[in-house]
């Protein structure tokens, strides 16, 4: 018999929870995310207030329509924002205040389409300008919106699309980040030997990774958090020495589990809270648990089994890793 068959089986007989979240309050709809109050529909990362509708959203208030943004507050429409306050429309900048449309800047505030630019303040289109002009430029601008949101008349489009045509032009770099050492990948940040690695900070020793922080010695995982020694797994925080796991949080010395929680040395098993030693969720003495494990990985070697993650239960739902 199969032991990923009957692992099959177990999986398909357990309840599995529509989505995962902790502490957080009043924050229903938001999978995969932590200590994080007033938002909603946020998918995945921590401590957020009052934002909606993000993707990898961390340490960040009152952002709206956003995607891996971290300690930035009073953002809309942001893509790969860090430490930025009031800006809108933007991607891949940093340390930023009340700029809006802009591209690879740093260090900048009041700058409205503007590309490349690195402590820099009342600039558009990458022109200086005093402050009084530059505020009066902007008064104008926000005129030609006013029949909606940016891009709501005829004049703002044609802002857009020359601010489009002018982010072309610009020499691009190949990757961002900061604080790297021998790291292969983009975005990536406060890390050291993370190869072929996207969006992720606070790495060491890694390989094939995303979306993941603070993190070392992982291969093959996405959506990871404080772990440690992990092969191809999904969503493990606070998970060590594990592998082959899915949605596994706070646990230690596990294979083949899927929906565990607080736990350690569990093989095969789904949806377990404060377990120990057990197979397929039937505990065993400490023994008898390593004699059996032993066992089954050795008839998984021969059936060419051990070492393949597992089906999803969900059609597509391993395409996003």
């Amino acid at each position: 018999m199969s032991f990923l068959n009957d692992f099959q089986k177990l999986r398909e007989s357990v309840p599995h929870p529509p989505m995962l979240t902790i502490n957080n309050e009043n924050a229903d709809y938001c999978p995969y995310n932590t200590n994080s109050k007033g938002c909603y529909l946020l998918v995945g990362h921590n401590s957020d207030e009052d934002c909606f509708y993000g993707y990898w959203v961390g340490f960040s208030k009152d952002c709206v329509d956003c995607s891996f943004i971290e300690y930035s507050t009073l953002c809309y429409e942001c893509v790969d924002v860090k430490n930025s306050y009031n800006c809108n429309f933007s991607h891949d900048i940093r340390d930023c205040v009340d700029c809006d449309f802009c591209y690879d800047c740093v260090g900048c505030s009041d700058c409205m389409f503007c590309v490349n630019l690195r402590r820099k303040c009342y600039c558009i289109f990458n022109k200086q300008y005093t402050k009084d002009e530059y505020e009066k430029n902007v008064v104008k601008i926000k005129e030609m919106a006013e029949s909606g949101a940016f891009g709501g008349s005829v004049n703002m489009e044609n802002l857009i699309t020359q601010y489009e045509k002018f982010k072309i032009s610009q020499p691009h770099i190949c990757v961002q980040g900061y604080n790297k050492e021998d790291c292969l990948g983009d975005h990536i940040y406060n890390s050291k030997n993370a190869l072929y690695s996207f969006d992720v900070s606070g790495m060491e020793d890694c390989c094939y990774v995303c979306n993941s922080t603070q993190s070392k010695d992982i291969y093959d995982v996405n959506f990871c958090a404080w772990a440690e020694l992990l092969y191809e797994c999904h969503s493990g925080a606070k998970l060590y020495n594990s592998s082959f796991c899915d949605t596994c949080w706070y646990s230690q010395n596990l294979e083949y589990c899927e929906y565990v929680f607080n736990s350690h040395d569990c093989f095969g098993c789904v949806a377990l809270n404060h377990a120990k030693y057990c197979i397929l969720n039937k505990p065993y003495s400490e023994v008898d648990y390593f004699a059996k494990v032993a066992e089954i990985k050795v008839e998984m070697k021969r059936t060419d089994e051990y070492g393949k993650m597992f089906e999803s239960q969900y059609e597509g739902y391993y395409s996003l890793m």
